[in-house]
């Protein structure tokens, strides 16, 4: 199933760093951009759905653009989002994330991430850990926020919550070694992972890069919880991930 998913984003890849190849942005109104995102994300979605609905026709398959394609009732549930930070895509910052998830009786089993642009493949199954570009890895073990780096990515709106999620922000600026936004929650999530960032203190993550970063972050030895130390986390949620041994620090600055 990993390697079925992994082909398929591959070619939605392939395809999409053609597209932003051909479409010259300095020169596109707000309209042609919002045409040209809406026609990688719709079209695309729809050819990773074709190539894994060639192998399993009775699945079901959930895509962030196109809604379900339902199959055949308890059947595994596929996740599909081509454009992980649309606004990195839009004006070709080249952070931005295919994302395959699938689901079986209502848990992940099966999860990639891939960057198009740099070629980055983070993949998990359940039980059998995280690999990035067909190796082996696992979380750092750094314990004091002073030698890590946090990934962060901003809150949206204006509201109570949101304030409360810029506050810490603000507090773990004075702490951390560095803070990095990268923009997209589900790259973030695997950079964790692999050991780039030490921490993320992520902001309003959506039910396509918590169903499949959640996985490849945890089979990588990684703790999450929601802002307040829950494990229970449901799309939508301010989310903290880190190593086992910086987990506590990280939740003790909020």
């Amino acid at each position: 199933m990993v390697n079925l998913a992994l082909r398929a984003a591959r070619n939605a890849g392939e395809d999409l760093v053609r597209r932003l190849d051909r479409f010259d942005s300095s020169q596109s109104t707000d309209q042609e951009k919002a045409k040209f995102i809406a026609d990688c994300s719709i079209g695309l979605e729809k050819a990773i759905i074709f190539d894994l609905k060639k192998a399993y026709p009775e699945h079901n398959y959930r895509g962030r653009e196109t809604g379900l394609n339902a199959g055949v009732e308890k059947q595994p549930t596929w996740s599909v989002c081509v454009i992980d930070d649309i606004a990195n895509f839009r004006v070709g910052i080249p952070a931005f994330a295919i994302i395959i998830a699938c689901q079986i009786n209502g848990k992940t089993e099966h999860a990639i991430i891939t960057n198009p642009i740099n070629g980055d493949e983070f993949s998990a199954s359940r039980g059998r850990g995280t690999q990035a570009n067909n190796r082996r890895i696992r979380c750092g073990s750094t314990v004091a926020l002073a030698d890590a780096i946090i990934g962060y990515t901003q809150p949206v709106g204006t509201g109570e919550e949101a304030f409360s999620q810029r506050e810490r922000l603000m507090k773990l600026m004075s702490k951390t070694y560095d803070l990095r936004n990268i923009g997209s929650n589900a790259l973030s999530l695997a950079y964790v992972a692999a050991d780039r960032f030490q921490g993320v203190l992520l902001s309003n993550v959506d039910e396509f890069a918590l169903q499949a970063g959640s996985l490849i972050a945890s089979e990588a030895g990684c703790l999450l919880s929601d802002v307040s130390g829950q494990p229970q986390l449901k799309p939508g949620c301010n989310l903290v991930v880190s190593n086992p041994r910086l987990l506590k620090n990280l939740l003790q600055n909020n």
